[in-house]
């Protein structure tokens, strides 16, 4: 068993207490610091489904487990190990490619895209490169570059003396070329939805939803739900009845969001003419929850 395990008895994390049990999450740990310690990483700690080692710069540096992790139960156990093996490799230090990136604006723009999270995955998301364009979520900028997302840094971003603006625009037009698939369903026998399906980018492509997804927005704009970074749901609302769907959809969209990778949210959202809104949530003491109209969609139904 690795040292670092030997002197901290593992704690599975709460979000991971329906994915694995303790032991399997604590051998699935050992299996990842071992590969960590085969690429002559030193780790700092391995808590709560982030490890946090010491890069090369001798600054603190993050791996979060959430998306390996949901690969790793889904395999044959014969097949996890190197499946780790391959995680962790890929993700190995490109800092040099990026140094470059960061003084040759045009060849480094190419590479440009964006990503949405959940605000709490990221205490110190200020850091970074973003905006707001849903509620309780985050939108970086990053690069996408031999198959890893690099967070890009307010202070790096700097260098290239283009604004914020334009680097966003320039990263939604890279995400266009991204193959989506929209698969169209019906929910409840009334109720239609599309989904949309792709390993990395759904979530970010309800961005482009007034210049590729037009056929998701009804009379009364789209109801959005995103689960995870590769599946989206969307409903275009036509009728007042937008709220039984949510209560059809409520399932679906659990069971993705706790068995798919990068989960992202339970919520609904709202769009209508450029803006993102949330379906607002009252708990109940029995642990009910009645999710309700956002303010502006409820004063739209009544002037109709």
């Amino acid at each position: 068993m690795f040292d670092f395990l030997k002197k901290n008895k593992v704690k599975l994390p709460d979000d991971y207490k329906d994915l694995i049990n303790e032991k399997d999450y604590a051998t699935f740990l050992n299996s990842c610091l071992t590969v960590l310690k085969g690429l002559n990483l030193k780790v700092i700690s391995s808590d709560n489904g982030d490890i946090v080692y010491e890069n090369k710069d001798g600054e603190e540096a993050h791996y979060y487990l959430d998306n390996i992790l949901r690969k790793y139960i889904q395999l044959p156990i014969n097949e996890r190990d190197e499946e780790v093996k391959r995680h962790f490799e890929k993700l190995q230090d490109k800092s040099d490619a990026y140094n470059y990136f960061f003084k040759d604006f045009d060849y480094a723009k190419q590479f440009l895209k964006v990503v949405i999270k959940p605000i709490e995955m990221l205490e110190n998301y200020g850091e970074f490169v973003h905006r707001l364009d849903f509620p309780n979520l985050v939108t970086f900028l990053v690069f996408d570059f031999e198959e890893q997302f690099h967070y890009i840094k307010n202070d790096n971003a700097s260098e290239w003396q283009v604004d914020e603006q334009d680097l966003f625009e320039i990263a939604l037009d890279n995400l266009g070329n991204e193959e989506i698939e929209a698969k169209e369903y019906t929910f409840g026998d009334r109720f239609k939805v599309y989904i949309l399906f792709s390993g990395d980018f759904s979530a970010p492509f309800t961005l482009l939803i007034d210049k590729y997804l037009e056929f998701s927005i009804g009379t009364y704009g789209t109801m959005l739900a995103i689960p995870t970074k590769g599946t989206v749901f969307m409903h275009p609302i036509e009728t007042k009845e937008v709220l039984d769907l949510t209560e059809i959809l409520h399932p679906e969209i659990e069971k993705f969001y706790h068995e798919d990778q990068g989960n992202i949210s339970l919520d609904f959202y709202w769009f209508y003419q450029g803006q993102f809104y949330l379906f607002k949530k009252e708990y109940h003491d029995n642990q009910q929850v009645t999710i309700n109209l956002p303010d502006k969609l409820e004063r739209l139904y009544n002037e109709r």
